[in-house]
């Protein structure tokens, strides 16, 4: 009666984590959330195996059945573990091609690990390489439980030790490389989580069944330790989540005598402030010119009318010389000497990775939703340096993807793009994607494109 309920416990805790993880909002493991669930769902499945031949149908026949299933969510779970270590631990996302996959170590090492566990689960269903056999618990009671053929059994422990020695020690060593303390703390976790889980099968499954001792609840009792541990260092994975509500708190009304301001940017393209809400417009400058004046009175507006701005930006440019004595503003600060969000010592600043493009529009999401009851006003300074670092392809995604959030959110925007930077090929791609086009030079503002908005009826 004991162990049933100890079945309906760890079923009933594996169903709560699953749902636990699919309800986070995470940030940097956006990417990997539902791997995670399926490696958790894999163990639901395992587990429920073993209840089925335990307790439902404890039959010789239903064993074949179950340990097929069992195996094969041990083997998913560990083919998936390895995923998201590849997956977090890489710093630059590759496309596959074989050429990638012969030239980089990792990748070579992954498409080798990934074969074994799925040959192993292919064996697992062909041969079925046991016999099953009833066994004598120490607590009681007659169960039947498969003996496995010794080379399987040596495939079996090959498969648990790469788990060891391949993705938990990747999630260790990807944490000593991580500045984010909160980050590294995560991956070390993962690390030893699935490490004890591993070592909890080869105690467990490997030696103690070699002497014919059945205690298959005490290994799931473990199991299920280790894996709520994994999923409470995936609570705190939300990263940007705890930075923005850092950085949200800083909020403070603007003086609303500054009436001079409040159509100081639109009046010079020929709109009211109310026509410029959910405009993204792309502004084409000079770096030798004064540009950063446009800027400058397009956030005046922005503050005049009561009105959040944030503004995406490097701390060598001249938009964040100009922009940093504005206490309203919000700055995210693009750098390549990070890996992950970090806290800067400015309460209206975070610095952000310039070359991961997820946690760039999982940012500009949030600044979106900040503050649902203002309008939205982002700079991005400038598409020119991403360029530059991504790629031309990367940016495009990244852009074509942040300007649907804008859209969405009807939020307005400022998007620099210096075209003298660029071939024309690459300047005209950009400019396709935008129905609003201003330039600045040494003469001056020119709009080269700016619908007014047509009036509801």
């Amino acid at each position: 009666m004991i162990t049933l309920i100890l079945y309906i416990v760890f079923l009933s805790a594996l169903a709560a984590m699953i749902i636990f993880i699919l309800r986070q909002a995470v940030s940097y493991f956006r990417s990997v959330k539902v791997l995670f669930a399926i490696t958790f769902l894999s163990y639901w499945i395992l587990i429920f195996s073993s209840f089925i031949e335990n307790y439902l149908v404890k039959t010789e026949s239903i064993v074949n059945s179950t340990t097929k299933i069992a195996i094969s969510s041990a083997l998913i779970t560990g083919i998936a573990v390895e995923h998201i270590a590849l997956m977090l631990c890489q710093k630059e996302r590759r496309k596959f091609s074989w050429k990638t996959l012969l030239s980089n170590r990792l990748y070579f090492v992954s498409a080798l690990y990934k074969g074994y566990m799925i040959s192993l689960l292919l064996l697992t269903w062909i041969l079925t390489p046991w016999q099953v056999q009833q066994l004598q618990k120490p607590w009681g009671g007659l169960a039947y439980n498969p003996m496995y053929e010794s080379w399987y059994l040596a495939c079996l422990a090959i498969a648990v030790v790469a788990l060891i020695g391949y993705p938990c020690v990747l999630f260790l060593r990807a944490g000593r490389k991580f500045r984010q303390t909160e980050l590294a703390s995560v991956l070390n976790w993962f690390g030893v989580g699935w490490m004890g889980i591993a070592l909890i099968l080869i105690v467990f499954q490997g030696l103690l069944q070699a002497f014919n001792v059945e205690i298959t609840e005490v290994s799931h009792l473990f199991q299920i330790i280790f894996l709520g541990i994994i999923a409470y260092a995936f609570r705190k994975t939300a990263i940007l989540e705890s930075l923005f509500e850092r950085l949200n708190t800083t909020y403070a009304p603007y003086p609303t005598d500054l009436i001079k301001d409040r159509e100081v940017f639109s009046e010079t393209l020929g709109l009211t402030h109310e026509q410029m809400v959910g405009k993204n417009i792309l502004l084409e400058f000079d770096p030798t010119s004064d540009y950063e004046r446009v800027i400058d009175d397009f956030v005046d507006e922005a503050l005049a009318n009561d009105e959040s701005v944030a503004v995406f930006t490097s701390k060598g440019s001249a938009i964040y010389s100009a922009l940093s004595n504005k206490g309203n503003v919000k700055f995210l600060i693009l750098t390549q000497r990070i890996s992950t969000p970090q806290p800067n010592a400015s309460e209206n600043k975070i610095l952000l990775p310039a070359n991961d493009s997820s946690l760039l529009l999982d940012a500009l999401d949030k600044v979106l939703k900040a503050y649902p009851e203002k309008n939205s006003n982002i700079v991005f300074d400038n598409l020119s340096g991403l360029i530059l670092l991504n790629g031309f392809e990367k940016t495009y995604g990244f852009l074509r993807y942040a300007l649907e959030l804008l859209t969405l959110e009807n939020g307005a925007s400022l998007f620099l793009l210096d075209p003298r930077a660029h071939d024309v090929n690459v300047a005209s791609a950009f400019r396709i994607l935008f129905n609003n086009q201003i330039v600045y030079g040494k003469e001056g503002l020119r709009i080269v494109k700016m619908p007014k908005p047509v009036l509801k009826a």
